[in-house]
């Protein structure tokens, strides 16, 4: 219905039916978007009116925003604008590892020694009622512009600008960038022209850096900033994307998101957010390309502590591997760096695929990030256990919290306890597949044609394709063996797929092998020469029944947790001491490949997965075998004779089938 109304190529078609796009959301998607009025935001006239009084008046305006990308890239947004305008301006970015998150005492403190008058909060504000009251004693008014979630109370501010406030019924997606840069618009008169032409780099780099929703307004402040961003004059921008090897070639939100962000991030998570805002607001080129050069060495300096993290958070859990039995991971280690712990988050959700907090431990108390997955809030969630909180904030899929150390053990027990109230089943991690390709499906012109989705993120993510019954031809290794090149027949016709951070020794599927793969299909461009790049996603034995794998998943981290389950599902989760023999026997041939590889190859005609992991958790247990809590390698251990029955896991299980 959509190719022969809109005359959209088939797979564009398939892609937004798939998604379950009535033809006007998909029209509205790919046709030209629309900025609703700024003053349709609540209190936007409120906050228009206090800040001209402020310029009339020629008060002291301090913008006080904050150390992470969406935070600085609005700060230098509203502080460009005002500075413009003629305002007597400054900005304030809080230190992430002194000062945390949002207002404190100290910063109005700071600035009323400044003689501020008026604080306007870009990317916080909407929780600091202590704060703003505190501001309100010295003679300060403050006008917050923000877009994280109201609390039940709202602070005593001039004006609250924030588009999740309940009477708002506009696009509520926005970050902090874009409700700044409506607050230009607002005070331009309502007019966005402007603003956009000077702030739309901006504000999608703040819009892609926060990982809020790629729809509605969002999609058009991206677009814009995409076309921005190539002719920008801002010369530390012009210096930081040359650096990231961004000039030259068609910008994406994906370019946006990892060449960009990432160092703009850098200086809050390493250093001082001063930095980035310096970069971004200096008019020397020299200058500005020596700061960029600063936020690429800390962004290098990131990489390698977040390695770190990780490495010490991975080896806490390969010492007690019951951690990752809970619903919701809480993990902790002391002189963790703040800043890099979110980033941790992220990463171990995408390992375990659970909701995950990265705690450091330091002076009493555990202060760290938490990252989510599915519909599962951390809002929500840590609003639950708030009593154990000495404060906290965020969203649905990202949150930051401090609370006293002595409590963390028993937060951890709350958030797993309100997790399992709110759902027997927590979400899983999946990848929804927008359309099963046939070979007729990979011509140049279908892929050209994807571009119009553009672009992908958060709410619109790069299409996902399934190639079905794919026989493995042949396997080449790429650059020293980091990644491979496979060729495959697929649907009688011979196509190369690139596996990117796959290894020889990985790929487990020999040649003749009959797999399925997840792919991304993007355009490539070489010395003007056009084709078609396919991007492994994910790859399973064809016909491998990923449901039922997710089910089995379920009920053995409920056998594990000693939580009830019906009778039957123990009796065919038990393992037999014949089945553990003969999968231990095949262990033995099969040492260091990584455990669901080899389920899904050579267990799951013989074995349900619940079983299967049981039995690895005892092959463990006994000293048999070390196996990461990523399940990445299996490693055979030497040992003597082993009565499996003398497993304590066994034991367990066998009196509850009783």
């Amino acid at each position: 219905m959509l190719q022969r109304e809109y005359g959209l190529p088939s797979i564009i078609a398939d892609v937004l039916a798939s998604r379950g796009l009535s033809a006007p959301e998909a029209t509205q998607l790919l046709g030209e978007q629309q900025l609703d009025d700024p003053f349709l935001l609540p209190d936007m006239k409120k906050a228009v009116a206090r800040i001209e009084k402020a310029m009339q008046e020629g008060e002291q305006i301090a913008v006080y925003g904050d150390y992470d990308c969406d935070g600085v890239t609005s700060t230098v947004i509203l502080y460009n604008y005002l500075f413009s305008m003629g305002a007597r301006v400054l900005y304030y970015i809080p230190d992430r590892l002194d000062e945390g998150f949002g207002m404190n005492q100290g910063a109005v403190d700071v600035l009323h020694e400044k003689g501020v008058k008026l604080i306007v909060t870009v990317d916080n504000g909407t929780s600091a009622l202590a704060e703003i009251a505190y501001a309100k004693t010295l003679g300060i008014d403050v006008v917050v512009t923000d877009h994280h979630q109201p609390g039940p109370v709202l602070p005593d501010a001039a004006a609250i600008v924030n588009p999740h406030r309940a009477e708002y019924q506009g696009f509520k997606q926005l970050c902090g960038a874009g409700v700044a840069l409506k607050l230009a618009a607002a005070l331009d008169g309502g007019e966005y022209d402007g603003v956009l032409e000077d702030f739309s780099s901006l504000a999608a780099i703040g819009t892609v850096g926060d990982v809020v929703s790629l729809t509605g307004e969002n999609r058009l402040l991206v677009q814009r900033g995409m076309e921005m961003l190539p002719m920008t004059d801002n010369p530390g921008l012009h210096a930081l994307m040359e650096l990231a090897g961004l000039m030259g070639g068609e910008m994406t939100a994906s370019r946006i998101a990892f060449g960009i962000c990432p160092r703009i991030n850098a200086a809050g998570r390493m250093g001082n957010a001063y930095l980035a805002a310096e970069m971004l607001l200096c008019e020397d080129e020299d200058r500005a390309a020596e700061l960029a050069e600063e936020l690429d060495g800390l962004n290098q300096k990131r990489r390698e502590q977040e390695e770190e993290i990780l490495a010490v958070i991975r080896e806490n859990l390969d010492k007690d591997p019951s951690l990752l039995l809970d619903r919701v991971l809480v993990l902790s280690a002391p002189g963790l760096n703040h800043g890099v712990v979110g980033i941790v988050a992220s990463r171990l959700v995408g390992l375990y695929g659970k909701p995950c907090f990265v705690m450091s431990i330091e002076d009493g108390y555990a202060i760290g990030s938490a990252r989510s997955l599915g519909n599962f809030s951390l809002f929500k969630a840590i609003s639950a256990c708030s009593n154990l909180c000495e404060k906290f904030g965020g969203h649905t899929l990202a949150a930051g919290l401090t609370l006293k150390e002595e409590n963390l053990p028993a937060f951890r027990a709350a958030i797993n306890e309100y997790a399992a109230r709110i759902s027997d089943r927590m979400p899983v991690q999946t990848m929804i597949i927008d359309k099963s390709l046939r070979s007729g499906d990979l011509s140049l012109e279908a892929v050209e044609a994807l571009s119009c989705l553009e672009p992908y993120g958060e709410g619109n993510p790069q299409p996902l394709f399934l190639m079905r019954n794919c026989i493995v031809e042949g396997i080449t290794p790429l650059s020293g063996g980091k990644h491979l090149k496979l060729r495959v027949n697929f649907d009688g016709r011979s196509v190369f797929v690139l596996c990117f951070k796959m290894t020889p020794e990985q790929f487990l599927y020999p040649v003749d092998s009959m797999i399925d793969l997840l792919v991304n299909l993007e355009l490539n461009v070489f010395r003007d020469t056009r084709s078609i790049s396919i991007r492994m996603k994910d790859m399973r034995p064809s016909g491998f029944e990923e449901k039922k794998t997710l089910n089995a998943q379920h009920y053995y981290e409920k056998l594990r947790r000693g939580e009830p389950v019906e009778k039957k599902i123990a009796a065919i989760a038990v393992p037999t001491v014949q089945e553990l023999r003969g999968l231990y026997r095949m262990l033995m041939q099969k040492k260091g490949v990584h455990a669901d590889t080899l389920y899904m190859q050579d267990v799951a005609d013989k074995m349900n997965y619940c079983k299967y992991r049981i039995s690895l958790d005892i092959f463990r247990e006994m000293g048999l075998i070390e196996l990461p809590g990523d399940l990445s390698s299996i490693q055979i251990l030497p040992s003597g004779k082993v009565n499996m029955e003398d497993s304590e896991i066994l034991r367990q299980l066998r009196r509850r089938m009783e």
